[in-house]
């Protein structure tokens, strides 16, 4: 019968268990996807912006280039905000040691460690997208 209470209290803290990881496999997931999309806005701002260079100054051409122009100034702002987007959900999904604590210096080297994860990913993302594309043609 005292037998009872510690199973209930060990499958419940199994199960809890269970959830943080769940949760942590989501979050790495969303930043992932994350950085797949900024990767995609990444190589079509420089679609875009070398498409602006190439048309400028050309009178006929001025609606395309000025239309460029807008389509790389809104996939630039999109890479910058999918990335800040990134970090922040790969920040959550770090967690350190309960041992530790999770003072400033803790929360620093987390935050560090997201920003170049999210960017170097992001960086790999771009350049596997890339090839994929040259491919396709």
């Amino acid at each position: 019968m005292e037998d009872e209470p510690l199973a209930s209290a060990t499958e419940s803290s199994v199960q809890s268990t269970e959830s943080v990881v769940t949760g942590r496999i989501l979050r790495i997931l969303l930043a992932a996807a994350l950085m797949l999309i900024a990767a995609n806005c990444f190589l079509r701002y420089l679609w875009w912006t070398a498409c602006y260079s190439a048309w400028y100054g050309i009178p006929k051409l001025a609606d395309q280039w000025r239309a460029a122009g807008t389509r790389a100034s809104l996939n630039g702002w999109g890479v910058i905000l999918l990335e800040l987007a990134g970090i922040a959900v790969l920040f959550t999904a770090i967690r350190s040691r309960p041992s530790s604590g999770n003072g400033p210096l803790t929360n620093a080297a987390r935050l560090i460690f997201s920003t170049l994860i999210t960017v170097v990913a992001t960086a790999i993302f771009a350049l596997l997208l890339s090839w994929v594309k040259q491919g396709m043609q």
